[in-house]
């Protein structure tokens, strides 16, 4: 039993992540362990999380996708949680993969509404509290936990500015704002194919009247200079996520059947023997400006934008012809071809019966999280 409930644990921390372009949505891990109604077990429990990693990932369709986790300090000694499961959060927060933050400081359901404000980043919490940005609650349901949409939007511009700069913390080893490689790999976590050092993507800052903080330890940042911002993309194909990329406002990237620019992403792979013929070779360009990203046919057969003002509101097709571009807006999807979409990989209209969601919790032991 104890071997399972760790192999799950590993299974999560694959899955956390305090990097917002590798991260689906933002969570108050504070609150996740206490969501009793979702297993109907004991006040406090850690596998909760997974709960909520396998509920998004049913929403997604994306069997990747992971949540950016912010936890009260207190956390760390709550004795409804077991030693090994506060052991596990103080590890995950020395590693980075959980925001831990400091001893009276702003509580961790402002931070996550701050996050999401500031990355875009959906809210997954049961207290939203006036937050305008998508938001879902996790819900027991009689098929396992969901996530039952709150708000949809519209949210502040993301990524904000505060996300162009790169932020440095007086704390020596900070895990979240410290120098390149100051974390050293965990010899008790699981196995990673990452190479160590920083994140793809550094948190957001904490403003606190405005000026830019630890939200680990309180002190004010050091601008060390510009940084591209980034949001990601996903491929889906029928609706299922197939290929996850970052677009930089440094860095356009190319998608196509096979292009030659550095750095594209070819989706031959994903298409039959007519999509290989539609598609062209470099079929798109996406462009970040700012919060505002941008796609460029470069097709020889076009390509069709589906505007829509929700993730259940009727599509409206703009079509695109080569050299044509415009802004995607936040539920907008480009369509390469039939059943084959790109769109922002944090937006999506819902669950799609039969997709794949690589459960962090299907080696769970039976009836685990209800034992006391």
């Amino acid at each position: 039993m104890r071997f399972g409930v760790s192999h799950v644990l590993d299974a999560i921390e694959r899955r956390i992540t305090t990097d917002p372009t590798a991260a689906g949505g933002v969570v108050d891990l504070t609150e996740i362990v206490r969501l009793a109604d979702l297993d109907g077990g004991r006040p406090a429990h850690l596998l909760r999380l997974g709960l909520v990693i396998d509920a998004l990932a049913r929403h997604m369709s994306d069997g990747g996708v992971a949540v950016y986790p912010v936890a009260q300090r207190a956390l760390l000694s709550d004795t409804d949680l077991t030693a090994n499961e506060r052991m596990v959060i103080r590890r995950w927060s020395d590693d980075g993969k959980v925001e831990v933050l400091r001893m009276g400081g702003p509580p961790a359901i402002q931070r996550i509404r701050e996050v999401a404000a500031l990355t875009g980043l959906p809210l997954l919490s049961r207290q939203p509290g006036g937050y305008p940005g998508l938001t879902y609650a996790p819900v027991p349901t009689a098929n396992g936990p969901a996530l039952s949409p709150q708000q949809l939007g519209p949210g502040p511009a993301a990524p904000a500015a505060a996300l162009g700069r790169k932020w440095r913390c007086p704390e020596p080893g900070c895990a979240s704002f410290g120098p390149p490689g100051a974390r050293e790999p965990d010899p008790f976590g699981p196995q990673s194919d990452e190479p160590p050092g920083e994140p793809g993507s550094q948190p957001p800052p904490q403003l606190v009247n405005g000026v830019p903080q630890c939200p680990r330890h309180g002190a004010p940042l050091r601008d060390t200079g510009p940084v591209p911002r980034a949001v990601t993309v996903v491929i889906r194909v029928k609706g299922v996520a197939w290929h996850r990329l970052v677009v930089t406002e440094a860095a356009p990237v190319t998608v196509g059947r096979s292009p030659e620019e550095p750095g594209g992403v070819g989706i031959g792979l994903a298409l039959d023997e007519r999509g290989l013929r539609w598609v062209s070779r470099s079929h798109v360009r996406l462009e970040l400006h700012g919060s505002a990203l941008q796609v460029t046919d470069t097709s020889t057969n076009g390509t069709t934008v589906l505007l829509r003002t929700g993730p259940v509101e009727s599509v409206r097709r703009a079509p695109l012809v080569r050299g044509e571009g415009t802004t995607l807006g936040e539920w907008d999807t480009v369509e390469l071809y039939e059943g084959v979409e790109l769109a922002r990989a944090d937006r999506a209209a819902g669950p799609i019966a039969g997709a794949p969601t690589n459960s962090v919790m299907a080696d769970a032991p039976t009836q685990a999280i209800r034992l006391s």
